[in-house]
């Protein structure tokens, strides 16, 4: 249990205590087991890890990795996410024709989809968040 003590000089203030993990980046909740034929795997890989800092970063689905993790338990989220600008179409550039497609996951999927998918991911980033964390896009 971490105690965050009150600012002294703010008299209404009061010490709020969190249920932290022992690590600071140990966020994720489920277990990956083999029990059976429940053979739970998380859905990411690591990408890269600096345990004397603190930082991990993951590979996989945005959603499936917040949902499955700990509320209020990440510092810092930086997102990149599909903009859906690319038509699979062409443009000019420097006086060459270039594909304007980036991949499959950033072509659209029409504008009510496309929405949904972004309060999707925003709504499972401000539950995993820390009381103090902060999301940079």
């Amino acid at each position: 249990m971490t105690k965050i003590q009150p600012d002294k000089k703010d008299k209404n203030t009061k010490s709020v205590k969190y249920n932290l993990p022992k690590s600071s980046i140990d966020f994720y909740s489920i277990k990956e087991t083999s029990e059976g034929n429940n053979y739970q795997k998380r859905p990411f890989t690591v990408y890269y890890k600096n345990s004397e800092q603190s930082v991990r970063l993951l590979l996989g689905n945005c959603i499936e990795i917040l949902n499955q993790a700990r509320e209020n338990s990440v510092d810092m989220i930086f997102a990149d996410p599909p903009y859906f600008l690319s038509s699979g179409s062409f443009t000019c550039q420097n006086g060459r024709m270039v594909s304007v497609k980036k991949g499959d996951w950033d072509l659209s999927n029409g504008t009510k989809k496309n929405f949904e998918f972004h309060v999707e991911w925003i709504k499972a980033c401000r539950r995993v968040l820390k009381p103090n964390g902060i999301i940079i896009l």
